[in-house]
């Protein structure tokens, strides 16, 4: 695969580039509407009606933007700037641990930095349009949010060799975590989000929650760096681990 992506021709690779982020917004909008209609799952947000044109618009130029991304990335590996292997053994899971540590706090800085008063009127209040949100509100982004994302993707991988295997993984749990917290419900049953295991990883919940109160619930994977600067919400774990979690007010 390497081998083929080395020589194929600049403009094939961007048409396949394109067609792979065609395809990830649309299996996140299939795993989405999947989860909502798990048994149990519990409506944490009124539901948001029919999608609007402003939100398609956006969720395809943040498609054209992802793709941009990755012919830049292909671009830098070729060029020698990100280095790939092909391995797979348990370097490759220590690989994947890292990069969602990494990514989790590297995102939860940018995403505390366009929350502040002097950016978010500007860049992701757009972003925050959609309270009610579905699942493919997490492809509905201002287009300095796709770019500034995915060039903050492309230096880390710069920074480490790093296994197809692991970035494949990655993009998978990205997209199921970005998916879940847009979904507007709960879908995890009470036994789940429960454990204890669960205090440190997000839950659906906890995004939701964000999209309710923007001044909370700012971290992406864990609750890890919420706790440590006191941007989790207050309520967060009594309703994550209530048995029928009390649906959030959103503000007209």
């Amino acid at each position: 695969m390497l081998e083929f992506l080395e020589t194929v021709h600049p403009g094939w690779f961007a048409l396949l580039a394109l067609a792979e982020n065609i395809l990830l917004v649309g299996v996140g909008a299939l795993l989405g509407h999947v989860a909502l209609r798990l048994p149990g799952a519990q409506r944490l947000t009124p539901d948001p009606g029919p999608v609007s044109g402003q939100e398609l618009a956006l969720v395809a130029g943040t498609t054209v933007l992802n793709t941009a991304v990755t012919v830049a990335g292909w671009w830098l590996w070729k060029a020698g700037a990100i280095v790939l292997t092909t391995d797979l053994g348990p370097a490759t899971l220590a690989e994947l641990v890292a990069l969602v540590m990494v990514m989790d706090v590297l995102m939860y800085a940018g995403h505390a930095t366009v929350h502040l008063r002097v950016l978010f009127p500007w860049v992701h209040r757009l972003h925050h349009v959609f309270a009610d949100a579905r699942p493919i509100t997490l492809f509905a982004l201002h287009p300095f949010e796709a770019i500034g994302f995915g060039a903050m993707w492309l230096l880390v991988l710069a920074a480490h060799p790093f296994s197809v295997w692991a970035l494949a993984a990655y993009t998978a749990l990205n997209l199921i975590f970005g998916i879940l917290g847009h979904l507007g419900v709960e879908p995890l049953p009470p036994a789940v989000r429960g454990h204890a295991v669960f205090r440190w990883i997000a839950t659906p919940t906890m995004h939701v929650g964000h999209h309710a109160e923007p001044r909370y619930n700012l971290g992406f994977y864990t609750t890890v760096w919420d706790r440590l600067f006191h941007t989790l919400e207050p309520g967060y774990d009594l309703r994550r681990t209530a048995p029928v979690p009390e649906p959030y007010r959103i503000a007209a």
